[in-house]
């Protein structure tokens, strides 16, 4: 049961990694949202979601690493 939680579990944060990814240069290079996101919060809300997404790969990599040393 563990083997199934943890193959989920990186699926689910390598889908979140390309998510999140996708979402800041989408904040970054087109106008979407510009509307009611602009200037400086624009700017801080990318580098949030980069420094998810870096945070979130490496607990990804852990965990993979982890699963990996297991077996």
């Amino acid at each position: 049961m563990k083997r199934v939680s943890s193959f989920i579990s990186f699926w689910f944060g390598a889908l979140m990694i390309i998510i999140v990814f996708s979402g800041a240069i989408a904040f970054a290079f087109t106008d979407f949202m510009y509307d009611r996101l602009f200037g400086t919060k624009r700017t801080v809300f990318v580098f949030v979601l980069l420094a998810y997404g870096v945070y979130r790969s490496i607990r990804t990599y852990q965990g993979f690493k982890e699963s990996r040393n297991e077996k």
